[in-house]
């Protein structure tokens, strides 16, 4: 009977094709494989390690996730942040308990936090927990509670559907358990999606220490919109749903938030011709940390670094993370510094940071609670520091910029490329595939109406050879979102098969010696619906032709109906790669269409290739820098993981500009695992008479000094903490003692270890002698156990070090126990001061439990 019942209910889902079924993104059956039958986007998993198709499942074949198994798909095309419904069987496979596991995950495509988790599905101990993450780090969180717990054999339905306008619901077993009724500001890149445990990111992909429990999933599908309850119903009961348009009046407010027109419309282009310069900050700070995250030009990365005992909405769950990346006392002001004699007037801030901006003490402006993006125009200034003092510490700056505008117009450059945007072409030249490719990933079809720039003469050379296409007409659908992608060919040498042979003609950038200064843009005389003010909002972004998910330059301006303008956006100078170009302008204007654009003029104005180089390796610098900090831990080198493919991307394109750039040769040598390619260094000659073992032991011990005092005078602060977030300071500082010991300056290393141990305390990072978070057996040690360790190497017998001790020996009697044969072991792997979890997935020891002995080890070596 079940058999047949299985049969009758795959017939009956097979009866529809779900390529055909409106709405649906993403379907794989895990029928035969993990390959998804729909796929907007690509189909095969992204990574996969212990996940195995089984012939159980809900219906026929299931996916079997391994404890530490996981799989990830890419999310572009198959999954959107702004709204979807995420659907799948699920089968516990093993009894479940108090511990909460995870059981599905979305990434972000980038983020300051380091799980980067967009949305999340778990089990929570009791029932289901499910959330999104908006732009700003907070979370639209529901929980539900089960009365009886589900039988390891047992298939249930989860549904877990979300949209900015409305807010979240929760789906079990065909019947929503849980609403949230919130609007948010969702809009994001996503990376990947699919089973981890740990952690599902463009970094990392795992199942590991205390996230090792996996479990059983079927017929895991996306929709593109939020299902209502009848579609859950039908999807729950193993038919095809019949999916119903989405209700899009909301859109039109959730869209004027996104830009920051609900508050009003920007500065106006009152003169003819205007020049806008990106100013680039010399430095950016948080207390004495470099934290290039809210300058950086990705929106999905944020200042501050992220608290995982936050006080954020719904960030707070029972998977505590140790605070990433930040101070105790950080996200409390971000201190920019401006180049000398670099004048802006404008400024424009994104995220829900609220709180007070000046100027070397001069107060700018005032942001409030519930703003998303603001711009101030003040009178010029030069140089100096901004400073944006937080209200609340943890809400986020996602981008902050500064720039110079005046009337002017472009510079004469040494020459220009000039195209002009034609509306009714198709943009499919063979060029700007890529781009088209992250466009469809990345936009929902109302947001990616998209047009091509071709040159603005010469063109019928091309066409008329066949160059590529792109002679082709566009039609365009009703109803679309007030944005257009505006793509920029490289080149027409890049053909599609199956078409004429180009000859005698070109146009583009492709191996040019000079360098690219900024795009001027004819914007013409619009016919468009101003507000009440007669002003037509703006929003221009230009793309980084190696990484189109970073901006160059994100401005906010307003023009009035029916009035030319010209804008000349210099932007930091680039020495262009073979890539195409991309910028987005998107209107407050509901009546914005591609045809609002038709024959604006754009000219790429070049200058020598010394001078633009100048900046071209100063900002790929310090984004290898910026990017290699937060994955050198974490030791990733696929170019499948999107922050690596990043970081590959700008080292290359620092290394191609600058071949003999030192740091960034040393950088790439880290990062590629090859020490024989660091740069080479002359070392001075060993003194007469001295061994020279003897010698270089001290030069080494000069450079260990030379390491240490950095990180003592250049971030540690008084609070005691180093910026890494104090576990990982703890972490920093636990190699120390052995210096000191060898007489290295050891009351400075006294001095920091203590203060560093102390912050630890004040910080409320222990109760009871053990970790105030619940977390694994490695990092139950690197919350501070380590540190009370470290201290007593240098300060032995000191009473407070001792006692720290002493309390950790007598919480770890609840840890380790004896079992059945009369054998101590450590009787979990996840535990805390507050809570021990000891069901069957981790009541057992692994090799790095052992690391908590350290300071007992210590405390028995004093009292022998």
């Amino acid at each position: 009977m079940r058999a047949r019942a299985a049969l009758l209910a795959a017939a009956s889902l097979l009866a529809t094709p779900a390529l055909a079924q409106e709405g649906l993104l993403f379907r794989a059956s895990a029928d035969r494989d993990l390959t998804a039958e729909v796929a907007g986007g690509e189909a095969t998993p992204n990574f996969r390690s212990g996940v195995t198709v089984v012939p159980d499942g809900a219906i026929d074949g299931a996916a079997r996730w391994a404890d530490d198994g996981y799989v990830a798909w890419r999310a572009p095309g198959n999954v959107r942040s702004a709204r979807g419904t995420l659907s799948f069987f699920w089968r516990a496979r093993t009894p479940v308990g108090e511990a909460p596991f995870n059981i599905f995950r979305i990434g972000f495509a980038d983020h300051s936090s380091w799980d980067m988790a967009f949305s999340r599905i778990d089990w929570n101990g009791h029932g289901f927990d499910a959330f999104v993450t908006d732009a700003n780090l907070s979370r639209v969180r529901v929980s539900w509670r089960m009365e009886a717990l589900p039988s390891p054999t047992e298939w249930h339905h989860l549904a877990f559907s979300w949209d900015e306008t409305v807010g979240v619901r929760l789906f079990v077993d065909g019947r929503e358990v849980a609403r949230k009724d919130q609007r948010a500001d969702l809009d994001s890149g996503l990376d990947q999606f699919g089973m981890a445990g740990r952690v599902l990111s463009p970094h990392q992909v795992q199942s590991r220490y205390n996230f090792m429990r996996g479990s059983d999933l079927d017929e895991i599908r996306v929709y593109d919109r939020m299902l209502g309850g009848e579609a859950v119903a039908a999807l729950a009961s193993k038919h095809e749903p019949v999916v119903a348009a989405g209700d899009t009046r909301a859109r039109r407010a959730a869209w004027l938030h996104r830009y920051g027109w609900d508050t009003g419309a920007p500065p106006l282009l009152d003169a003819p011709a205007t020049r806008v310069r990106k100013v680039e900050f010399a430095d950016a700070k948080d207390q004495k940390e470099w934290m290039w995250k809210g300058v950086d030009g990705i929106a999905e990365t944020t200042w501050p670094g992220v608290y995982n005992r936050s006080a954020l909405p719904g960030r707070r769950d029972y998977f505590e993370l140790p605070d990433w990346n930040t101070y105790v006392e950080g996200g409390r002001a971000y201190d920019l510094t401006l180049p000398p004699g670099e004048r802006f007037n404008q400024v424009e801030v994104r995220g829900a940071a609220y709180g007070a901006l000046s100027w070397n003490g001069e107060k700018l402006a005032e942001r409030r609670p519930g703003v998303v993006r603001s711009v101030v125009r003040t009178t010029p200034r030069t140089g100096g520091a901004l400073r944006f003092a937080n209200r609340m510490a943890e809400q986020p700056i996602q981008e902050i910029w500064a720039y110079d505008v005046a009337p002017g117009a472009e510079p004469a450059g040494t020459f220009k490329l000039d195209y002009t945007i034609r509306a009714a072409v198709a943009p499919t030249l063979a060029a700007l595939a890529p781009l088209n490719r992250f466009i469809a990933g990345r936009y929902a079809p109302d947001e990616a109406t998209t047009v091509v720039a071709m040159p603005t003469s010469g063109v019928k050379a091309a066409v008329g050879a066949g160059a590529a296409g792109g002679a082709a007409a566009i039609a365009r659908p009703a109803g679309a979102a007030p944005i257009v992608h505006v793509l920029i060919p490289a080149s027409f040498g890049d053909a599609a098969p199956d078409q004429p042979v180009a000859r005698a003609w070109d146009y583009g950038w492709q191996n040019l010696h000079d360098g690219l200064d900024g795009i001027a843009i004819d914007l013409p005389a619009m016919k468009l619906t101003p507000d009440a003010r007669g002003l037509v909002a703006l929003n221009i972004r230009v793309k980084d032709p190696i990484w189109p998910g970073r901006d160059m330059i994100d401005l906010s301006v307003s023009v009035r109906p029916n009035q030319a303008r010209t804008l000349w956006l210099d932007l930091r100078d680039r020495v262009l790669t073979h890539d195409s170009l991309y910028l987005t302008i998107a209107s407050a204007a509901p009546d914005f269409t591609a045809s609002s654009i038709d024959g604006a003029r754009l000219r790429l104005v070049f200058k020598p290739r010394g001078e633009a180089a100048m900046e071209h390796v100063a900002d790929r610098f310090n984004q290898v820098k910026d990017n290699w900090g937060f994955l050198v831990e974490e030791h990733t080198a696929s170019k499948r993981a999107g922050l690596y493919a990043r970081l590959f991307a700008d080292a290359t394109d620092l290394l191609r500009v600058d071949p003999d750039h030192v740091e960034g040769r040393a950088y790439w040598a880290d990062i590629n695992y090859r020490p024989e390619n660091l740069p080479p260094v002359t070392l001075p000659p060993v003194p007469a008479g001295v061994p020279a073992w003897a010698h270089w032991q001290l030069e080494d011990l000069r450079q260990v000094r030379r390491f240490v005092e950095w990180w003592i005078d250049r971030r540690q602060v008084p609070y005691g903490d180093m910026g890494g977030g104090l576990s990982d300071d703890s972490d920093l500082v636990q190699q120390w003692p052995g210096a000191a010991l060898m007489g290295l300056i050891p009351d400075k290393i006294a001095g920091s270890l203590n203060a560093l141990s102390d912050a630890v305390y004040r910080n409320g990072m222990m109760t009871g002698g053990l970790g105030t978070i619940t977390t694994d057996e490695l990092h139950a040690y690197e919350e501070g156990l380590n540190s009370d360790a470290a201290r007593l190497y240098l300060n032995w017998g000191e009473p407070k070090a001792v006692e720290r001790i002493m309390a950790t020996t007598r919480a770890l009697q609840s840890v380790i126990l004896r079992n059945p044969a009369g054998h101590l072991h450590f009787a979990s792997s996840w535990y805390g001061g507050r809570k021990i979890y000891r069901d069957d997935a981790w009541a057992w020891q692994k090799p790095y439990a052992f690391s908590v002995l350290h300071g007992p080890t210590l405390l028995g070596l004093y009292n022998g």
